[in-house]
């Protein structure tokens, strides 16, 4: 990896980009910690309202993806990634605030998670497409292993913080930092927009939005590995999301030691993450979707193991094969969308799999604290572990997906 950055080092830009992932994912570390502690802890709030302020980040984005996949191809993708990333530092300071003077509330949290949402819908696409403009199409898969390996160092150092600062400092004053890490990384990628995007629109062009939908749709619906993958994926990042926003800081609370141990889970998968990232760095599988897939069922063997309350060894070394999974598949599933759809349409493809990936992430939150009311978190972790153990299998009986072969380009 480290020869892999000082390669990369020779790319204009590249390092300013790798600087603004990394500092934004320190916050991004600290956040989930912050938020999912900071609403239990306010009076009268429960499981139901987690998932209500966690459901209300979410929702936002999946109706924002759409229209933020053209908004970035046609009018800027570094552009809309800055100006993004500095509203949404000016939006978790709000909630910062509410907690650091002592006045937070269900309602405010929820407010500010709705437009955090609106945001983060327009800013994803963006930055989905935004590494092929700045980096070489042979060096596109070291150049996403590398930002993976940043963001995740980031990200490991970030959830020990976050159990740490709201221990000690409390949560708004990780909040605050999470805030800070934004405006950073918005300042950085925003003078990016300089930079000549293909099929970008010019000055003064008006721009059809409904034709350059349907383009992006086509482009996206015509390849059959890609819609199967974004079918499999709205399965299993349901029942992530569930464990990441409610399950997993319940489950900590009723049979573990609270805080300090959903820190320590994210903390382990954080280590996975980065291992991941560099495993993907260096492999080169000929079939690569089909690698990627059966590597991912190490996704329903941790939300097994966490949701049965094994011994926490156990759940931190399936959190951390999880971690390596996830960040495998990331690595070449950008790699695998970058080398195979046309660059002038990428942000607009990313913004329909990010749609289908992520369609039914709400419905886990919302519901899954009322079911882990109703019938119990062992047995509700049971059910979404099955439903990911399916999505996946079922993904792997595609012939498209089993036998789509990479292009080795370095």
């Amino acid at each position: 990896m480290i020869k892999t950055l000082k390669e990369l080092g020779s790319v204009p830009h590249f390092y300013q980009f790798f600087a603004a992932r990394t500092i934004s994912n320190f916050g991004n570390g600290i956040s989930p910690v912050a938020l999912a502690f900071g609403v239990l802890g306010i009076a009268g709030a429960d499981a139901g309202s987690l998932s209500l302020v966690q459901g209300a980040r979410t929702l936002p984005i999946l109706l924002l993806l759409i229209v933020g996949g053209t908004i970035a191809d046609k009018y800027g993708r570094a552009k809309v990634m800055g100006l993004t990333d500095m509203w949404l530092s000016a939006l978790i300071l709000v909630a910062a605030w509410s907690f650091i003077s002592g006045s937070p509330s269900v309602w405010l949290l929820t407010i500010v998670g709705l437009l955090a949402g609106i945001l983060n819908g327009v800013w994803y696409p963006a930055f989905a497409g935004l590494t092929p403009i700045l980096v070489p199409e042979e060096k596109l898969q070291g150049a996403n292993a590398a930002i993976g390996f940043g963001s995740n160092v980031a990200f490991m150092f970030g959830t020990v913080s976050g159990g740490i600062v709201v221990l000690y400092f409390g949560v708004g004053w990780a909040l605050a930092v999470d805030a800070i890490t934004f405006l950073i990384a918005g300042a950085l990628v925003y003078p990016l927009s300089k930079l000549p995007q293909p099929g970008q629109a010019e000055r003064g062009e008006k721009v059809r939005f409904f034709r350059e939908l349907k383009l992006g749709w086509h482009e996206f619906k015509s390849r059959s590995w890609l819609v199967t993958i974004v079918i499999a994926f709205g399965f299993i990042n349901m029942t992530f999301e569930a464990i990441w926003a409610v399950l997993g800081a319940l489950q900590s609370l009723e049979n573990y030691d609270g805080a300090a141990t959903w820190g320590l889970v994210l903390g382990f998968m954080s280590i996975g993450f980065l291992l991941g990232t560099v495993i993907a760095n260096r492999a080169r599988p000929r079939y690569p979707l089909r690698m990627v897939m059966i590597v991912m069922l190490a996704e329903p063997l941790f939300t097994l193991a966490f949701g049965t309350s094994q011994p926490i060894i156990a759940v931190l070394i399936t959190a951390t094969l999880f971690g390596i999974a996830l960040d495998l598949f990331y690595v070449v599933w950008s790699t695998t969308i970058q080398q195979n759809v046309p660059s002038e349409s990428l942000s607009r493809v990313n913004s329909y799999d990010s749609f289908g990936s992520f369609v039914l992430g709400p419905l886990g939150i919302i519901i899954a604290g009322p079911l882990a009311v109703a019938i119990g978190i062992e047995t509700t972790m049971v059910i979404g572990a099955s439903i990911s153990l399916l999505a996946i299998v079922g993904a792997l009986m595609v012939p498209g997906v089993r036998n789509l072969q990479a292009k080795f380009n370095d």
